[in-house]
């Protein structure tokens, strides 16, 4: 059972965290042992609980804190893994397991997470049904290779398979932001400069220009223009900004926006190279695990389906499926998808011929691993100069002219 604490340590501080322990009692006593003294401790609340309690917006910024927590606990998920794997390879019990992991985990979300799942394999659930009850964090095809593993008697080789394949998911991850924030940085930090010149600097100079009573050139007119409007509206302006993007933000949470934002990434300058190269490694990659794993071909289609996370690439997944259950050849159906580029489909072809498959598709994404590591370097490199040249004609501008109208009053001076 897990419950919830707030205690006093040594030095007088209040801490809260949770414990799992078969009684309140027990728990009580294992905290005086760890020299905690106990101010209240309850069974810990599920996140639907929590919400319950709540209602309006109390409700909806629970339900977005909840989401937010869920998603940052999703990568402990391979060193979850890879833990497991460890102590099930050498022999240890999975409850066993579960429950040292628990008492390792720092992360009070996740630990929540690990704790619920052993009070259900406590109760007799089996260990895919209680990551499938954690959907935000334990994805479908996560799930259902356990749940083959459970089938087969090899839970902890599935399982030291999953570590591998988060790892790898983390480490692109990784790659993928470190190429971005240096762009946004550099994007945030140069607006950021601007706006203080036009809202700052420039209206004190406009002041004294006016006051000169002379003719300005016409890019300290356009210049002064455009910082008399952004002075005026900047409010006006960052609130229209963020109106139009929660707006957006909803919008590609319809179906039509969703499918409109997919087709966007899918021809987009610059990001489409990427974004198309991602689908073809996540769509090989998984499916060729989860064929090497035993999993039905049909149900393989499904999950992956789900894994793309593109309606547009979801729709020929879900024709290229049905053709196959009418009997087609699966280099067939994906040919008629039309959605992989023509050497996949070859190698595809020339696994599917030789009873290969699966070994195949995870070649072909080992493939494109490497070449989405070569595709976000490139993608790096044209980025920085694009944003340098952009932003350098901006502040350009501006410092022009402001000095333009100083140089014609040095001329009239002489």
């Amino acid at each position: 059972m897990i419950y919830q604490y707030q205690a006093m340590n040594s030095k007088g501080q209040k801490v809260q965290n949770i414990i799992d322990a078969p009684s309140e009692a027990k728990a009580k006593l294992k905290l005086k042992s760890g020299g905690l003294y106990v101010i209240k401790i309850a069974p810990q609340k599920e996140e639907e609980e929590l919400v319950s309690e709540r209602t309006g917006i109390a409700a909806q910024i629970q339900k977005l804190y909840s989401y937010v927590n869920l998603r940052m606990s999703a990568k402990h998920v391979g060193i979850f893994s890879r833990q497991l794997s460890t102590l099930i390879g050498a022999g240890m019990p999975l409850l066993n397991a579960i429950n040292d992991i628990l008492e390792q985990t720092d992360d009070p979300t996740f630990k929540r997470i690990i704790g619920d799942i052993k009070d259900n394999l406590e109760s007799g659930a089996s260990f895919s049904n209680c990551l499938a009850k954690h959907q935000y964090v334990f994805s479908d095809m996560y799930v259902n290779m356990v749940r083959v593993g459970e089938n087969l008697g090899s839970l902890d080789n599935v399982v030291e398979r999953l570590a591998d394949i988060e790892e790898k998911r983390s480490i692109l991850k990784s790659k993928i932001n470190s190429a971005l924030s240096y762009p946004i940085f550099m994007i945030l930090f140069s607006s950021a400069i601007v706006i203080f010149l036009m809202v700052k600097i420039i209206p004190t100079l406009s002041e004294m220009f006016v006051e000169m009573g002379q003719e300005l050139p016409l890019p300290t007119r356009i210049v002064m223009a455009a910082s008399g409007f952004l002075s005026s509206y900047l409010l006006l302006i960052a609130g229209a900004a963020l109106v139009a993007g929660l707006a957006l933000h909803y919008y590609i949470r319809t179906p039509a926006g969703k499918t409109r934002y997919d087709e966007f990434k899918m021809k987009a300058p610059i990001i489409s190279k990427l974004y198309n190269k991602l689908i073809v490694l996540h769509f090989t990659q998984n499916l060729g695990i989860l064929l090497s794993n035993k999993v039905d071909i049909l149900r393989s289609f499904e999950i992956v389906k789900k894994i793309v996370n593109n309606v547009i690439i979801e729709s020929k997944i879900a024709d290229a499926a049905k053709r196959i259950k009418e009997g087609m050849p699966v280099s067939k159906a994906l040919t008629a998808a039309n959605f992989l580029p023509k050497m996949v489909l070859g190698m595809i072809a020339a696994g599917e011929a030789s009873d290969n498959l699966d070994k195949m598709l995870v070649r072909v994404g080992d493939v494109y691993d490497t070449e989405i590591d070569l595709s976000i370097s490139s993608m790096t490199r044209m980025i920085e100069p694009v944003i340098i040249v952009i932003m350098g004609f901006i502040i350009g501008l501006i410092v022009i002219s402001i000095i333009l109208p100083l140089l014609e009053m040095n001329t009239m001076v002489e």
